[in-house]
């Protein structure tokens, strides 16, 4: 799977605004290629939690390509929603997770390739609790470094490296690193209430 060419086109497709309704797609989650060798199936119902709001201002960076976009999130104990915006501007994709299915219904700025399941893969390595990351990896090995450390290797190898914020991880600074696909995402939330 050529992982950076769809980075590359998410993240141009955040510059080009195209004319067209919005399409939705819905469907199960499958295991998402997180580096080579190394999968993450997505579980039947969200982990994240009850009762979580969050706003979200999050830069992608890919190689020498950078953007900025704006996220939403509203968690209950079987939804996980994100609603994706350009920064005050046009709407890019609105995710709903659900009883093992994903809907997602992106607006024309978003490419076909931009795939709900692979983002939430990575907001799952952020933000869902250690043991339901460790159930969910194959073919790596998941480690923690305190509260605000999780490292995935790969035969010795790290492959994704995330930071999180002290104390409550919806409000504060977190980085994800993929240094198998050569991505860096970094997420400025704030918690709000639901």
């Amino acid at each position: 799977m050529q992982i950076g060419r769809v980075v590359i086109l998410c993240l141009l497709a955040l510059q080009a605004a195209c004319a067209g309704g919005s399409t939705i797609h819905a469907g199960p989650a499958p295991a998402q290629p997180i580096a080579p060798g190394v999968t993450l199936t997505l579980p039947d119902n969200p982990p994240f939690g009850n009762e979580v709001g969050a706003v979200q201002l999050v830069q992608a960076r890919y190689r020498s390509m950078h953007q900025i976009f704006q996220s939403t999130i509203e968690s209950s104990s079987d939804h996980f929603i994100v609603a994706m915006t350009v920064p005050s501007g046009p709407g890019i994709m609105r995710m709903d997770w659900s009883h093992g299915v994903i809907a997602a219904k992106r607006e024309p700025i978003a490419p076909e390739s931009l795939s709900a399941a692979r983002m939430l893969a990575d907001l799952m390595f952020v933000y869902a609790p250690a043991d339901v990351l460790r159930k969910s990896l194959d073919g790596g090995e998941f480690v923690t470094m305190g509260e605000r450390s999780r490292t995935v290797f790969r035969n010795g190898r790290p492959v994704v490296q995330v930071t999180l914020p002290a104390g409550d991880v919806w409000n504060g600074h977190a980085t994800l690193v993929n240094y198998a696909f050569d991505y860096t995402i970094d997420i400025q939330s704030r918690r709000v209430s639901p």
